[in-house]
């Protein structure tokens, strides 16, 4: 492995000891980074200053995951089953819907943009699709007809496939990945995993995905023309407890691990191969993201922020 790099800036403010959710705001007007904390507050952080230049706080609750659509300016999941959504007016943010589907997780909510929706998970292994015009949940993914329903256990992490017409990846606390129709209501593929997988990512474009759990194993898996899931590799991480987040890179050329130790592994998204360990965090990273366009004010093209446990965010320029 090469030298790691160092990080281009930390964004240390009045932020909670743990941050949970990041998501880059960029365009020709501003480039903003929200980060969403253990005490439910959401800081706006402007890049070109390194400053926060806002602060939402309606809510006490953890806020586990950030969504921008045209519709809407901002969702913010809360941990304990609280969707928010907030426009601006006026220079000013303005909380104007909440609802409350009652289940408590840790797995992150998903947007299906095109659907103008958001996945949620809920109990008996359901996964709910709450429309953000009706606030209602308008339909489920209910895997109580399986055979193996009684042994999947809670929904810990899902993931909508772009530009394949309503596919969406699930991981059970159980083991169990699997590939379900959204159109249908169906099961079209399963595959068996390690226990506890806490986070996956998946490249449409290679057709191929990653799976991190709380354990010291990275496991690869493709899916088939035929949407056939089934198994690649696996690589077992020395001194690794657990991996909390995975994120592939947009150009598709790296992906980052972000572990429990604090520690942010590089690899090569094709072949898997350790580029570099990033040691800036001390205690276990929630979450990594990447701009998905040019960030001026730190001149590069791609930039990837990380956080966790700590209160801080790491900025990166990697391998552009």
């Amino acid at each position: 492995m090469s030298r790691p790099p160092d990080p281009k800036f930390l964004l240390r403010g009045d932020m909670d000891e743990d941050v949970h959710s990041l998501l880059f705001s960029i365009n020709s007007d501003v480039e903003h980074l929200y980060a969403g904390d253990g005490k439910g507050t959401v800081h706006i952080w402007d890049l070109k200053t390194n400053r926060i230049k806002y602060q939402l706080s309606d809510g006490w609750s953890p806020c586990f995951n950030l969504h921008t659509t045209n519709e809407t300016d901002l969702i913010v999941q809360r941990r304990h089953g609280v969707i928010d959504v907030y426009k601006i007016s006026e220079s000013k943010w303005i909380l104007d819907r909440s609802t409350n589907y009652e289940f408590c997780s840790f797995c992150r909510s998903q947007l299906l943009s095109e659907k103008d929706a958001v996945l949620i998970p809920l109990d008996n292994s359901t996964v709910g699709i709450l429309s953000l015009k009706t606030f209602k949940v308008e339909s489920t993914l209910d895997p109580s007809k399986l055979s193996y329903n009684d042994k999947l256990g809670m929904v810990m992490a899902m993931k909508p496939l772009v530009d394949t017409n309503g596919l969406i990846l699930v991981a059970y606390e159980g083991g169990k990945l699997l590939l379900w129709d959204m159109r249908k209501n169906d099961v079209l593929s399963s595959l068996t995993v390690e226990q506890y997988p806490m986070t996956f990512d998946f490249d449409a474009s290679l057709m191929q995905g990653i799976l991190g759990s709380a354990s010291e194993k990275l496991e690869t898996f493709e899916m088939s023309p035929n949407h056939t899931l089934s198994h690649k590799s696996t690589r077992l991480l020395e001194h690794v407890s657990g991996i909390a987040t995975l994120s592939v890179r947009p150009d598709k050329k790296i992906v980052t691990a972000g572990c429990w130790d604090g520690r942010l592994m590089l690899f090569s998204w094709k072949k898997l191969r350790p580029l570099a360990i990033l040691k800036e965090h001390r205690a276990s990273i929630y979450d990594i993201v990447y701009s998905q366009c040019k960030v001026e004010a730190y001149d590069t093209k791609c930039l990837m922020a990380a956080t966790g446990k700590g209160g801080y965010i790491s900025m990166w320029d990697i391998y552009n």
